[in-house]
């Protein structure tokens, strides 16, 4: 099921950890590759929530 609902900064950490992880733990093949990708764009995905400006009220 696909979920759209924003992630907090803590499950894209977690997310971050858990891909490292697979990535050290697999061997090289096919699927590292895949990994890596989705990792970046994990990366990315918490460069840009923790430097999203933070309205009045809001925390991150």
């Amino acid at each position: 099921m696909f979920d759209n609902t924003p992630l907090e900064v803590e499950e894209i950490i977690d997310q971050c950890r858990a891909l490292a992880y697979a990535m050290v733990e697999l061997e090289p093949s096919e699927a590292t590759d895949i990994l890596a990708f989705i990792l970046s764009e994990r990366l990315d995905c918490l460069y840009r929530t923790f430097h999203h400006p933070v309205a009045a009220g809001e925390y991150h």
